[in-house]
């Protein structure tokens, strides 16, 4: 099974995630490009290079052009990564629509050379973030992000309904403050990108790509964002795509995603218990399990719906399905949900009293437990938190044996990010006979999600960056110490909490890299042997 794979950008949960979880199944040959090629961060990809070696690769998996004579072959493409150069140059670009229309229409004469290639896409919709930073938007966005948003909230609250009266002098004011030729930028770009959105739903309509995931990060009920889903959405449900196109919360699980969907779509033998069948016609069924009574209905920070919501599109959008009991599941999802509010990961100490109140994690792990006691496949989505996992569930897992028998675990920045991870490496787990990367993928998001994201990240940022004069955004040429010193904490915290877990592997080494030179994200070079 031969996969092409741009991924949305060069950090680890885009780029190695789909490569760790593609070594479940030994028949997928995962193909990226040269990491030259590849965005980084707000440096543009050599966009004429991906194409040269998009075709280049598909000229190799079937020499004769043409005819298209490929089985079970994927291209699994970032329109961010193939238009704009990547997902920060997707916000900072200055492109004119024609450039990047016949940027995305190559993707026509690709078909029309392989009419059987499955092109699997994602495009997503330009996030408006609610704060002052820079640090992945243009320059202005530094010192006026939170007004630019904020103008956006309002802009489109105006018109749906009235406003206040407060809010009208609000957006006056905002009006005469923003400064114009920021504000114009800004929507200028939207614009376009918007346009690209647009056209790329065309691509799916006339049938060059088979499947659309549209994720969204830092979407809200109003602003610029809601104001293009609304768009969006309604192209969709005229052109009745809504089998072929998905809008959703999430964004760097999407090429996890969009392999899962890849694997499920198959053609060929069946293996094991999994669907041969594309999942219109046999999904893989998922029963929910989830930590509190008022989970489903929970709507997670930085994102607009209540979790119940997102968790059925990310299961669509990996060739799944929900099932409604235990008896007619293949797996199931375990969902470890706040009682009824979110906080960040790294303030665990201080738990809105809903965590205890509102849900009861002891008898959530000791259901886990009685599942796997009974050879029912579990996976889990860890997102009681944002930005991190809960360290009393890690310990409760270890504490009752767990971990080893697990399909996977997730629980990184947004919920949705964590469900669409934790559903793919379930997806590829599920009939998985390779014990040793079934153990990588969870020891990995284990040390990084949990150990790192929760407490690491925190400790390093207040006690150490300080003592060498760096910052979290800024290491002051002091990397490799910082590197190492994430190392370190980290297996220490691992060989602190997990005690029971993981005896049939060592971690033989462990070293950080930090992909865009920040605490934000890390990955990890990980190597595991045998006991």
């Amino acid at each position: 099974m031969q996969i092409l794979y741009v991924p949305l950008d060069e950090r680890p949960c885009n780029a190695f995630y789909p490569q760790m979880i593609a070594q479940l199944q030994p028949q997928i040959q995962l193909k990226l490009p040269p990491a030259p090629l590849l965005s980084r961060k707000k440096q543009p990809a050599d966009v004429e290079g991906l194409w040269a070696w998009m075709r280049q690769s598909l000229a190799e998996i079937s020499p004769t052009s043409g005819e298209g004579a490929i089985d079970n072959c994927f291209a699994i493409v970032s329109i961010e990564m193939l238009v704009y150069g990547g997902l920060l140059p997707s916000r900072l670009h200055q492109h004119s629509v024609e450039v990047l229309s016949d940027r995305l229409q190559r993707l026509v004469q690709l078909k029309v050379d392989y009419p059987h290639l499955q092109i699997l896409a994602s495009n997503l919709i330009m996030r408006t973030p609610a704060y002052n930073s820079s640090e992945e938007e243009p320059d202005y966005y530094a010192t006026h992000g939170e007004a630019i948003c904020r103008w956006g909230s309002l802009s489109d609250r105006r018109s749906r309904h009235a406003l206040t009266s407060e809010e009208e002098t609000e957006f006056a004011c905002l009006n005469i403050a923003l400064p114009a030729q920021c504000l114009d930028d800004y929507r200028c770009r939207r614009a376009k990108n918007l346009a690209i959105n647009q056209s790329t739903i065309k691509l799916v309509n006339s049938g060059v790509i088979t499947f659309l995931s549209i994720p969204q990060d830092d979407c809200a009920p109003y602003g610029f964002t809601a104001q293009d889903q609304q768009v969006i959405n309604q192209q969709i449900c005229e052109l009745r795509l809504q089998q072929n196109a998905h809008l959703y919360p999430g964004a760097d699980e999407v090429g996890c995603t969009l392999l899962a969907r890849a694997w499920c779509s198959r053609s060929g033998p069946s293996s094991g218990q999994f669907p041969s069948q594309p999942p219109s016609q046999l999904p893989l069924r998922v029963h929910l399990l989830y930590s509190s009574v008022m989970g489903d209905r929970i709507i997670p920070r930085y994102e607009d719906r209540p979790i119940g919501e997102s968790l059925k599109a990310h299961l669509w959008a990996a060739g799944a399905t929900l099932a409604h009991s235990l008896e007619a599941a293949d797996l199931v999802l375990a969902v470890n949900t706040p009682g009824q509010v979110m906080q960040e990961a790294w303030d665990q100490t201080s738990k809105d009293i809903t965590y205890n109140s509102f849900r009861n994690l002891r008898v959530f792990v000791n259901q886990i437990r009685q599942l796997l006691d009974q050879d029912i496949p579990v996976a889990l989505a860890d997102i009681a938190f944002s930005n991190g996992g809960e360290t009393e569930l890690v310990q409760l897992l270890d504490d009752l044996d767990c971990w080893d028998r697990m399909l996977s675990y997730a629980a990184w920045n947004t919920s949705c990010n964590s469900l669409g991870t934790a559903i793919a490496t379930a997806i590829l787990g599920l009939d998985s006979t390779e014990t040793t990367v079934l153990n990588f993928n969870k020891i990995y998001h284990v040390l990084e999600d949990w150990a790192y994201q929760s407490i690491v990240r925190r400790a390093i940022t207040e006690q150490y960056l300080p003592e060498i004069g760096a910052s979290s955004y800024d290491f002051n040429g002091q990397t490799e110490a910082i590197n190492h010193a994430m190392a370190s904490a980290i297996k220490t915290l691992w060989e602190q909490v997990i005690r029971r877990s993981f005896q049939s592997c060592t971690l033989e080494q462990l070293k950080v890299y930090s992909p865009w030179q920040r605490m934000f994200e890390i990955g990890l070079d990980l190597t595991l042997t045998a006991r």
